[in-house]
C-alpha cells in the first residue's frame, strides 16, 4: 500500500486535508498497543506531506475568462505536476502570465522523478534535477535546498548513500542543517540520514512499483531492530514477512536475517541456529559472495574450530554491510575468548548498555569498570578458534580467492566531494610513499598493525614516540626508543592485506602475535605482551633475537591447535612406524603427562583400524573441547581433551588414561552428530 492508500486519501495538494487523514486514522491506533500500525502511519504521513509540496490534482478545475495560448499553456502545464498552492489563480486576458521561475521548474521535475519510482539505485536519475543549477539565485537555491531537505526528512530510509551524497553535494545539506534556518529537529535526524545503511538497492526492478517504497522501508526498520540490539520477535517477522513476500533475491535481507540469527545466539551453541544459519548464508552466497559473505564465513569457521581468528578480525567495519552491533557483537567475542580485554570492552561495552541480556555475567564482569588482573578467568584459547583438516584445502584455495577478489572489491562507492577528498590525500601522501590504505594501520584498534605502521611503514613519523610511551613496557620500550629505524630490514608491504597476524597464548610467554607476510612461511616479528596488553618484547630481526631453534619452537606452539594435535595423535602416531622421530621432532602437541604415555605406547602395533576412522567433537557441561575417535565400524574408542594452550591433555581410552563414567556420559551425550573422517 502506499502512503495514499494507508490514509484512505486521493492524492492532494492540500496539506491541510493530509493532516486531517492523518489525525483521524491516528485516532483508530493505540500507539503504545501498536508500534508497527503507527509507524507506517506515521510514515505514511511524511511521503504524502511531502508529495504533497510536489504534485497536484491532475482533475483540478482550472477557471478561464477567455481561451488563449498561454492559458491553454498553463492548463496544460498543471496537468503535468506542476506545483501550483490554492491561492494561485491562472492569469487573466489582461494580464501576462506569471514566469515560470526554476523553483517551479525543480519541484514539476522532481515529482517526475519520485512518481517513476526508479530513483533508487541510479544517481543519474537526480542529475536532470540540477541542470541548469547555474541559473539559479540565491533566493531560489535556498528554496531548493529546503525542498530537498523535506525530501531526505521524508524518503532518507528508502534512499542510497550515493543518492544522499549527490544530493548533500549540490545543496550542501550538511552546513544547512547547522543553520538558524533549519528547525532543531532536522540537525539531529541529518546525522541518521547520514548514516543510512550501505544497502544495494539494484532489486527495485523485482519489486512491483506500488510496493517499492514500502519495501525498502521495511528493510531499513529491520536493519535497525538489529542495529537497536534488543530482537523484537513480533516486529521482526511483521517486517520480514512483507519483504520476502515481495522478493526472496535481496541479499541485503538475507544477510540481516543472518544478524538477527546471531543476535540470538552469537555463540551458535544452538542447534538450529547453526542450521538457520548454513542455509541462510548458502542463499545469501548464491545471490553474491561479497566481503559480508566471506565475514560470516569465516566468524563460522572460528567458532566451529575450523579457521583461525585472524580470518574474523581482519575485517573493517566499512567494509562490511550489516549492522555494527553485528560487527562489534562477533569481533568481541573472539576477542573474549583471546582474553584480549581492552578490544573486547571496545566492542561490547556500548551493547552491555543496550541489552545487557546478551552476555553472561562472566562477560559483564569482564566489562566492569576494574582493573583486568580482578577477572577471575585464566588466559585460554577458545575452544571454537581452530581449523579442522578436513578443511584445510578449501581455507587454502578460500585465502587465496580472497587475496584476488580484495582488490576488486578494496573500493566503494564514493560521492563527488568524497573522491575529491581522497584525490587530494592520496596527492599528499605521495612524498612519502604512504598510500590511504596502510595510513589506516595508524588509526587501528589493533596493537600490532600500529606497531607495523611506525617501524616498517612510515619511519618518519613525528607521533612514534608517543606511541612507544603508551604501549610499550621494559625491554621493549628500551629498545624502540634507541632503535634507529632506518637500520630495520625493509619489509614489503603495500597494504594492510599484505601480512597476516596470530594472537595466541604460548607456555613460558602469554599473549604473543606473530606477523607473517603472505608470501612466506615463518613471521618476520612476534611482538610479547604484558597483562595490560602492552608490547613487553619484541623478537625478530634488527630486535630481540631468539636463537633460531628457540624462535621455531615459538613459531609452532603458536601454530599449536587443538585439531593439529588430533592430527599428531592419529596421523603420526597411532597409524604411523616412524612413532620415535615424530615424538622427538612434534614435542609441542602434547602436555608433560602425555608423552609419558605416548612414550610408555609407542611399541603398540599400527592402529590400522583408524585408517577408515571417524572424529566427532563435543563438549562437557562447563563447554570445554573434547573429540571423540572412532574406529571404522564407527566404535568410540578415544576420548581427547586439550589444555589452553591447544595441547593434549589427556586421552581416554583403553590401555591409556580412566574418566569418570558420569563425565563420559555427559560427552557422549553432548557429541555433535557430524562425523568427519578426514584427518
Amino acid at each position: 500500500m502506499n502512503c495514499w492508500e494507508i490514509l484512505e486519501l486521493e492524492p492532494t495538494s492540500d496539506k491541510k486535508k493530509v493532516e486531517q487523514a492523518y489525525e483521524a486514522k491516528l485516532k483508530m491506533i493505540n500507539v503504545e498497543e501498536e508500534p508497527l500500525a503507527f509507524q507506517k502511519l506515521k510514515e505514511a504521513f511524511d511521503s504524502a506531506i511531502f508529495l504533497s509540496g510536489t504534485i497536484i490534482e491532475s482533475n483540478r478545475p482550472v477557471e478561464l475568462s477567455k481561451p488563449s495560448i498561454e492559458a491553454d499553456t498553463a492548463v496544460e502545464s498543471n496537468t503535468k505536476g506542476w506545483p501550483v498552492e490554492e491561492s494561485q489563480e491562472v492569469p487573466s486576458e489582461n494580464e501576462k502570465p506569471k514566469q515560470e521561475n526554476n523553483v517551479m521548474v525543480f519541484e514539476q521535475e522532481l515529482a517526475t522523478v519520485y512518481e517513476k519510482m526508479d530513483f533508487f539505485s541510479d544517481v543519474e536519475k537526480w542529475t536532470p534535477l540540477f541542470s541548469n543549477e547555474l541559473e539559479w539565485t540565491s533566493a531560489e537555491h535556498d528554496e531548493i535546498a529546503e525542498i530537498i531537505q523535506t525530501l531526505l526528512r521524508s524518503n532518507y530510509r528508502v534512499l542510497s548513500r550515493q543518492n544522499i551524497d549527490y544530493l548533500d553535494t549540490f545543496c550542501d545539506v550538511d552546513f544547512l542543517a547547522k543553520e538558524h534556518k533549519s528547525d532543531n529537529d532536522f540537525r539531529y535526524i541529518w546525522t541518521q540520514i547520514k548514516h543510512v545503511p550501505p544497502f544495494s538497492f539494484d532489486i527495485y526492478q523485482d519489486i512491483p512499483k506500488e510496493e517499492r517504497i514500502e519495501y525498502f522501508t521495511n528493510r531499513y526498520e529491520l536493519f535497525q531492530i538489529v542495529e537497536g540490539a534488543v530482537p523484537n520477535q513480533s516486529s521482526w517477522s511483521e517486517r520480514l514477512h512483507m519483504c520476502r513476500t515481495l522478493t526472496t533475491k535481496d541479499y541485503d535481507v538475507i544477510t540481516l536475517q543472518i544478524s538477527y540469527l546471531l543476535l540470538n545466539d552469537f555463540r551458535m551453541e544452538q542447534e538450529q541456529t547453526v542450521i538457520e544459519f548454513k542455509g541462510l548464508l548458502s542463499e545469501a552466497i548464491a545471490l553474491k559472495s561479497n566481503k559480508t559473505s566471506d565475514f560470516f564465513s569465516a566468524y563460522y569457521a572460528w567458532v566451529k574450530q575450523k579457521g583461525s581468528t585472524n580470518d574474523v578480525l581482519i575485517y573493517d567495519k566499512s567494509e562490511l554491510t550489516i549492522p555494527t552491533t553485528t560487527i562489534d557483537l562477533l569481533m568481541g567475542y573472539v576477542y573474549f575468548k583471546l582474553r584480549r580485554y581492552s578490544h573486547v570492552k571496545k566492542c561490547w561495552e556500548e551493547l552491555s548498555k543496550k541489552n545487557p541480556t546478551l552476555f553472561r555475567p562472566q562477560e559483564l564482569a569482564m566489562l566492569q569498570p576494574i582493573d583486568v588482573k580482578y577477572v577471575p578467568q585464566k588466559n585460554q584459547k577458545s575452544m571454537w578458534r581452530y581449523v579442522g583438516a578436513v578443511f584445510l584445502l578449501l581455507i587454502a584455495l578460500s585465502k587465496i580467492s580472497g587475496l584476488v577478489s580484495r582488490n576488486n572489491e578494496r573500493n566503494w562507492y564514493s560521492s563527488l566531494s568524497d573522491i575529491q577528498n581522497s584525490f587530494n590525500e592520496e596527492n599528499n601522501l605521495e612524498t612519502n610513499n604512504v598510500t590511504a590504505d596502510l595510513l589506516e594501520l595508524k588509526e587501528s584498534e589493533n596493537l600490532y598493525e600500529q606497531f607495523i605502521y611506525y617501524f616498517y611503514i612510515d619511519r618518519e613519523d613525528e607521533d612514534r614516540a608517543s606511541f612507544i610511551e603508551a604501549n610499550t613496557v621494559g625491554q621493549a620500550k628500551e629498545m624502540a626508543q634507541s632503535m634507529t629505524v632506518s637500520e630495520l630490514p625493509e619489509i614489503m608491504i603495500d597494504s594492510r592485506y599484505d601480512f597476516y597476524a596470530s594472537p595466541d597464548n604460548v607456555t613460558g610467554y602469554g599473549p604473543v602475535t606473530a606477523l607473517t607476510l603472505l608470501d612466506e612461511d615463518e613471521p618476520f616479528i612476534i611482538l610479547q605482551e604484558d597483562k595490560e596488553e602492552r608490547i613487553s618484547a619484541i623478537f625478530g630481526d634488527g630486535w630481540e633475537v631468539l636463537a633460531k631453534d628457540k624462535f621455531k619452537a615459538l613459531w609452532s606452539d603458536i601454530q599449536v591447535r587443538p585439531m593439529m594435535s588430533q592430527k599428531f595423535f592419529v596421523v603420526y602416531y597411532l597409524l604411523s612406524d616412524e612413532r620415535n622421530e615424530n615424538l622427538k621432532d612434534n614435542p609441542e602437541y602434547a602436555t608433560e603427562n602425555v608423552k609419558i604415555l605416548l612414550e610408555k605406547n609407542r611399541s603398540m602395533p599400527i592402529a590400522k583400524e583408524f585408517e577408515a576412522g571417524t572424529w566427532q567433537i563435543s563438549q562437557d557441561e562447563e563447554d570445554k573441547l573434547y573429540t571423540i575417535i572412532n574406529d571404522k565400524n564407527d566404535e568410540h574408542r578415544f576420548i581427547l581433551s586439550y589444555d589452553e594452550y591447544g595441547r593434549l591433555e589427556h586421552i581416554y581410552g583403553d590401555e591409556w588414561e580412566t574418566i569418570d563414567d558420569t563425565k563420559k556420559k555427559t560427552i557422549y551425550d553432548n557429541v555433535e552428530e557430524e562425523k568427519i573422517g578426514v584427518y
